[in-house]
């Protein structure tokens, strides 16, 4: 594999963007460096600690104009989910290598529009759904695959963004978008199911309303509450919850197999393991430094790598599908036929 020091761009300069770019400089300094943003907020002021960190830092104000830099050979996108699917193709057209932050598109159309374009044309191309890297999730992974629990039957998902992030992110950032907390959120917690049972989702039933945040009492903010269930291709059961009611931020995932049960918090460093007729055990995980317990770094290094590979096809491009299909589904307030879906799509 040939090492590259990157030159990379982001398309979208908020929180995320420069949350990002923050991870970048302090803990991939030698994979490469923020050369560039682009964000439509010209008045928009950048943290100097960062600022700092990027020298050099080129600003544009439209994305057209940093695809059009020769210096960039690397993007990652991280705008509004409507938006992801035109830049990111616009970007492989220019050449460059595509992190795609999460959720990967913003509706079902342009998740096939993406995928079809990713798995038809020599590109460089990820989605960035980071919680199967974190270090709670890696372990949990390595226990199924051990047999610790025996054959996996069930997974259950419990995912409480806190009232502080709800009320915040929903008035603020998804007010008039009815799928916004439940696509922006769930996208992370369903992949990270389908990924526990190496599956995709045969059939999805989903409810979903807008309990908590609401302007004057109407319907005008993002639901904020859900409960999914459906059923994997491979026949593990699975369900997911979704409230914004809690103190603080969990997300809690039971793994429930033949011989007993894994289950953590996705956000701590402890996993409990209750096998029949054994005593629980507690495992304590080591704490990993960076942006989301080191997801980040994780799975941006992954990336770097397999770009440098010099293989020109997507990553994992799937979850482009895999990803979307569930919380759109459960918008839907019905039982869909997720894999059918899938399948009609999957090349």
């Amino acid at each position: 594999m040939k090492q590259t020091y990157h030159q990379i761009g982001v398309i979208g300069f908020g929180a995320r963007g420069q949350q990002l770019a923050k991870m970048v400089v302090s803990q991939l300094p030698a994979y490469g460096r923020i050369k560039a943003c682009a964000d439509h907020d010209e008045n928009m002021v950048i943290p100097a600690d960062l600022y700092h960190n990027c020298h050099g830092l080129k600003r544009y104000l439209n994305y057209q104009d940093l695809l059009q830099d020769p210096e960039i050979d690397t993007v990652i996108v991280t705008t509004y989910p409507e938006t992801h699917a035109e830049i990111s193709i616009a970007a492989m057209e220019a050449g460059k290598a595509v992190l795609c932050d999460k959720p990967a598109t913003g509706n079902a159309d342009d998740a096939v529009k993406l995928y079809d374009y990713v798995k038809t044309h020599s590109c460089y191309f990820a989605v960035g759904l980071n919680l199967p890297f974190y270090p709670s999730a890696r372990k949990m992974k390595e226990l199924i695959q051990n047999d610790t629990v025996g054959k996996l039957l069930c997974i259950r998902g419990m995912c409480d963004v806190g009232a502080s992030f709800g009320e915040g992110v929903i008035m603020r950032k998804f007010a008039g978008q009815p799928e916004g907390l439940i696509l922006g959120k769930l996208t992370h917690d369903t992949d990270l199911i389908q990924y526990f049972a190496d599956s995709y989702a045969e059939n999805v039933t989903g409810h979903t309303a807008n309990f908590l945040w609401k302007r004057h009492g109407d319907n005008a903010g993002s639901h904020d509450t859900a409960v999914i269930s459906g059923v994997m291709n491979n026949g593990i059961l699975f369900s997911q919850s979704l409230t914004s009611c809690g103190a603080t931020y969990g997300r809690v995932v039971e793994l429930w197999g033949e011989k007993g049960l894994i289950r953590a918090d996705i956000n701590s460093e402890t996993i409990t393991i209750a096998v029949n007729g054994k005593p629980e055990q507690t495992l304590q995980l080591p704490p990993e430094p960076g942006s989301h317990r080191g997801g980040d770094k994780i799975m941006f290094a992954e990336f770097l790598d397999y770009v440098d590979s010099g293989v020109a096809a997507p990553l994992r491009p799937e979850r482009i599908l895999t990803s979307t299909m569930i919380p759109l589904a459960a918008m839907q307030q019905k039982t869909v036929e997720t894999g059918e879906w899938y399948r009609s799509h999957k090349r």
